[in-house]
C-alpha cells in the first residue's frame, strides 16, 4: 500500500498541540454577493464554516471577527462576534448566517482588532482570514503584518484568498501572511476554500511533525491550460496537495493545485497547466511539516493556438459575429473588454464550446475602443485580442400620437438588435427603468403590435437597450379612455 495511502488512515491517531485560541476573521464586504459556479461566495463561505465546526476539536477555542457587514461604504464596519472560547457549532452557524455583505474590505484593521482580542489572553493566538479580495481602506496588508509581529505577540495570522485572481491582490494577502510566519492558501471555488480552511486550521492547531520524503511523477512537458495526470508518494498529511509553481521568483505562490485527500486510490490525480507558457515546478506541499516541500518536479508549459477575430467597428448595443478557437473550459471566456483595461476587465462575455468556432456577441452599449479577448482561466491571462471600435447607436420610433387604452397599436422601430434590447410604453417622465406592455427588439427595422396601457394618461415609447437605463429613443403618446 503506498505511504500517503497509509498516512490518511492513520491521521487520527497523530499528536496535537495544546488547546489553542483561534479568531476567525471573515470578510462579508459587498464583493461576497458575487458568484462562483451560480452559488454566491457567501453562501459558499457559510457551507465551509458549516464543515468547520464540524471537524473542531473541542480541546480549541474559536472567535470570531467580520467586516463589511452592516453599512456601506464605511471602514470602521469590524465587529468582534465573540471572542475565542469553547465552541458552540450552532451557535457559529447561525452568527454566520446573520451576516448580510454589504460595505467595504477593511481586511488589515479586521486583523489588528482580532490580534488584540488575542493579545489579551497573553497565550500563542492565531487568526485565519478569509478574503475575496483586496484591502480597500488604505492600510497595508505587509506593513500591518510586520508591525504585529514586531510587537512581540506570540502571533501568526494564516490567509485565504477565496476567488482572488489578480496576482497583485494575492500577493498583497500572501505578504500578510508571511510576515506573520503564516501560511497563504489560494482557494478558486467552494472544494478550494473547504480544503483551504481545513488545511489552514491543522496548521493552526496541530503540532507540527516531523521532516518526510515524497516523490512526484509527471510529464516533461504540457501545453497550457490543459490538464495532466501526476502520480505521487507522500505521507498524506491533512492539508497536504500537488501544487503548480513558477520557477522565478522562487516565494511564488501555487498557481494551480490539487489536494491529495481527493486525489484517486492509485495515488494520482489531475492538476490543470497555467495559462502562460514557461517553465514550472511542481510541488508535494505539506503545511504540517517542516521543511513543507517534500518534492519537487520540472515541467515546460508550451504555447497553444489562440485566435479571435470580427469586425474592426460595429454599431453600439448590436450583435456582431465572431471568429474564436483555442482552448475549451468553463474557465475561459470570450467577450469584450475596455481597451488598455486589466486581464480580469470584461463587459459582454460568453464560455468558448468544444467544436465552436463562430460565436454571436452583445457590443458595448456606450461607444468607445474596446478589445475582443480570449481570456484563459478567468482573467490569468489574455492569450488573443483584436481591437474594436464602438459606434454610438442611434433608433427611431414611429407611432400614432394618441391612442385608446388597452388597444394593439402598431409601432414601427429602427435601431440596433441585441438580446435585451426592448420597445414598450412607460408612464411620461418615470424612471428609464420603468415599463408597461413591451416587445423585444427583433430587427434593424421591424413593426410591432403592443397593447397600450388600461388606464389613460401621458405616456412614452421607448426604445431600451439592454443591461442598463439607456433610452435610445422615445416618443410621446397619449392614452384615450
Amino acid at each position: 500500500m503506498r505511504q500517503w495511502f497509509a498516512a490518511l488512515m492513520l491521521l487520527s491517531a497523530g499528536s496535537v498541540s495544546a488547546e489553542e485560541n483561534v479568531m476567525l476573521v471573515l470578510d462579508a464586504s459587498g464583493s461576497m454577493w458575487g458568484q462562483i459556479d451560480g452559488k454566491a461566495k457567501i453562501e459558499i463561505a457559510r457551507e465551509a464554516v458549516d464543515q468547520l465546526a464540524v471537524n473542531w476539536k473541542s480541546e480549541n477555542r474559536l472567535g470570531l471577527v467580520a467586516y463589511g457587514h452592516r453599512r456601506k461604504g464605511d471602514c470602521t464596519d469590524i465587529e468582534t462576534l465573540f471572542a475565542p472560547q469553547p465552541l458552540d457549532a450552532a451557535a457559529l452557524r447561525d452568527q454566520v448566517r446573520t451576516l448580510n455583505p454589504k460595505g467595504m474590505t477593511p481586511l488589515s484593521a479586521a486583523v489588528i482588532q482580532a490580534a488584540e482580542v488575542l493579545k489579551s489572553s497573553e497565550q500563542k493566538a492565531t487568526v485565519i482570514l478569509i478574503s475575496d479580495g483586496e484591502e480597500t481602506c488604505n492600510l497595508d496588508p505587509c506593513a500591518v503584518g510586520k508591525e504585529l509581529e514586531k510587537n512581540g505577540v506570540d502571533f501568526t495570522a494564516h490567509v485565504i484568498g477565496f476567488d482572488v485572481s489578480n496576482p497583485a491582490h494575492q500577493a498583497q494577502l500572501r505578504c500578510l501572511a508571511e510576515n506573520t510566519g503564516g501560511q497563504y492558501f489560494n482557494a478558486r471555488d467552494a472544494k478550494g476554500l473547504s480544503g483551504s480552511l481545513t488545511a489552514a486550521v491543522a496548521v493552526s492547531t496541530e503540532a507540527r511533525l516531523p521532516a518526510a520524503t515524497a516523490s512526484i511523477s509527471a510529464p516533461d512537458k504540457a501545453p497550457i491550460v490543459t490538464s495532466i495526470r501526476v502520480s505521487f508518494e507522500g505521507p498524506g498529511d491533512d492539508g497536504d496537495f500537488i501544487g503548480i509553481y513558477p520557477t522565478a521568483p522562487s516565494d511564488a505562490g501555487e498557481l494551480g493545485y490539487v489536494w491529495i485527500k481527493d486525489a484517486d486510490r492509485d495515488g494520482s490525480t489531475e492538476l490543470a497547466m497555467p495559462a502562460e507558457p514557461g517553465r514550472y515546478e511542481l510541488r508535494y506541499f505539506s503545511p504540517l511539516r517542516e521543511p513543507n516541500v517534500l518534492a519537487r518536479r520540472t515541467i515546460e508549459v508550451t504555447p497553444s493556438a489562440v485566435s479571435i477575430s470580427g469586425p474592426a467597428q460595429a454599431v453600439a448595443a448590436s450583435t456582431i459575429e465572431i471568429q474564436a478557437s483555442g482552448p475549451v473550459s468553463g474557465s475561459h471566456w470570450i467577450g469584450f473588454a475596455p481597451s488598455g483595461s486589466g486581464n480580469g476587465a470584461y463587459l459582454d462575455y460568453l464560455r468558448p464550446q468544444a467544436g465552436e468556432s463562430r460565436y454571436s456577441l452583445r457590443t458595448p452599449v456606450e461607444a468607445g475602443n474596446y478589445e475582443l479577448r480570449y481570456v484563459l482561466n478567468e482573467s490569468e491571462s489574455v492569450a488573443a485580442r483584436q481591437t474594436i471600435k464602438i459606434l454610438p447607436a442611434e433608433a427611431t420610433i414611429e407611432a400614432p400620437a394618441q391612442v385608446k387604452a388597452g388597444e394593439m397599436v402598431t409601432i414601427r422601430a429602427r435601431g440596433p438588435v441585441a438580446q435585451g434590447n426592448w420597445i414598450g410604453f412607460a408612464p411620461a417622465g418615470s424612471e428609464p427603468g420603468a415599463y408597461l406592455g413591451y416587445d423585444d427588439i427583433r430587427g434593424e427595422d421591424e413593426s410591432y403590435e403592443i397593447r397600450a396601457p388600461e388606464e389613460a394618461g401621458d405616456y412614452e415609447l421607448r426604445f431600451m437597450v439592454y443591461s442598463s437605463d439607456r433610452v435610445l429613443a422615445s416618443r410621446p403618446i397619449k392614452v384615450l379612455p
